[in-house]
Parts: C-alpha cells; sequence; structure tokens
C-alpha cells in the first residue's frame, strides 16, 4: 500500500483526535496570542490530518492552511469547521505530497509552520528535503515547530536502524517512521537559515515500559547568511 493510500485507510477506518497537543497549544500561545490582528497570522500545518491542530488556531482567530495525503481527513476537517462556522479561517488546502505541494506557496508566506509527527513518516533524506522547502516559506522571523518521535521506545527495534516499521507499540500500523535520537536532530533539521530556539521532551511511562516519547523542536527563521566577497 502507498503512502497515500495508507493514510486514506487510516483516516477513513479510524477516529482520530480532536484536540491539539499541550505542547502544540502552549506554542501557539507564546508565540501568537499577543498578535494585535490575530487573522493576519498565516498557520500552515504540514500533514494536517482530520485538522485538530488547525481547528484550534482557527478557533483562536487565526488563518490556516494545510497539507495533508488523506481526501478523508481533509474532508472531516472541512466539515468540522463549517459545523462551528469557522470555514472563513482557512486560506488553503492542498491535498498531496507536502515535498511537491510546498511548491504552490509563495516564499516568505507564512507566520508559522507546524508539524505534528508527519514528517516522521519520511526517511531522512526526504524530511531534510521537505524542511529546506518549508523554512523557504516561512517569513523572516517565523516560527516552526515539530514533534517527531523518539527512538527507545516500546515497539522500536534498536537492531533496524532509525528507519522502520514496528510492529508493537502505539505506533504499529501506521507503515514506517523515522524514528529520532538527541544526536540525530541537528541532521534532521538542517537549513542554513533555521535557528532551533527550544527542544522539550515528552515522555509517557508505564509499568517500567516507555510507551511514547517525543521531542519538540522549536525554531526560527533566521535573515540569509550574507557571503562577502573580497576585491
Amino acid at each position: 500500500m502507498n503512502e497515500s493510500a495508507l493514510w486514506e485507510h487510516i483516516f477513513a477506518n479510524k477516529e482520530w483526535g480532536k484536540y491539539p497537543s499541550e505542547s502544540f497549544i502552549r506554542f501557539i500561545a507564546r508565540n501568537f496570542y499577543n498578535s494585535p490582528q490575530r487573522a493576519d497570522v498565516h498557520i500552515l500545518e504540514l500533514g494536517l490530518g482530520t485538522g485538530a491542530n488547525l481547528w484550534f488556531c482557527a478557533r483562536e482567530g487565526f488563518s490556516v492552511s494545510g497539507i495533508e495525503w488523506s481526501t478523508t481527513g481533509v474532508e472531516r476537517f472541512k466539515e468540522r469547521m463549517h459545523n462551528e462556522n469557522l470555514q472563513n479561517h482557512i486560506k488553503e488546502l492542498k491535498i498531496g505530497d507536502y515535498l511537491e505541494k510546498l511548491d504552490e506557496f509563495k516564499d516568505e508566506s507564512f507566520d508559522a509552520i507546524v508539524d505534528v509527527c508527519s514528517l516522521a513518516c519520511n526517511d531522512l533524506l526526504k524530511t531534510q528535503n521537505i524542511f529546506s522547502k518549508a523554512i523557504k516559506k516561512l517569513k523572516i522571523g517565523g516560527k516552526f515547530y515539530s514533534s517527531t518521535i523518539a527512538a527507545g521506545i516500546y515497539g522500536y527495534d534498536e537492531s533496524k536502524g532509525l528507519w522502520q516499521e514496528p510492529k508493537n507499540g502505539i505506533y504499529t500500523n501506521v507503515g514506517f517512521l523515522r524514528f529520532c535520537t538527541e544526536q540525530s536532530l541537528d541532521e534532521v533539521y538542517k537549513d542554513p537559515d533555521f535557528k532551533r530556539t527550544n527542544l522539550s521532551i515528552v515522555s509517557v511511562e508505564s509499568e517500567g515500559k516507555i510507551l511514547d516519547k517525543l521531542f519538540i523542536v522549536e525554531g526560527i527563521k533566521q535573515e540569509p547568511v550574507k557571503l562577502w566577497g573580497g576585491g
């Protein structure tokens, strides 16, 4: 099953979460709650799923766009937004691979780009390419948020490396995932115009097992480095 069909199957057959995580809410609140005109703040999500994160952003008054493989996921999001009279906060929704769909957005057009364990569904090289494209779409000073799955949780097989398909634990039946170590984060989020500003860890443990562990990466787009030639 290819990636598009996989996620269409998942969202067509599973009830997904309807609310964002606390770390995501804190990121939005810390960076944008004091904005004088919240509707002028434009947020893009990579892999919006059924839209819990963008729903929250719209409910708080921000403008939202998103990219998602699954038509079912996008339709569920649009229905929820219509039912709560939030549809006017939607700017653009694109269905497909965000490596390609990012090209359809203007450079330096977003105040924030967010990823909630969606980039982790791509191997390292593809993730690096997606990330570099995403940074180009951020305004100077724009913020980036990403949660990504840590190696070592229950279901992770150390012998198979960081790119693997879990057979146990909470991440079964979602295909291959790219796990991270703290040391590998610099390779994943690698772009000359990006500066990481914060790294936090969220972990869930039970009966001696680490059931889930996420790295929360936050950063900012900097002014491009100017190289001065001698004369």
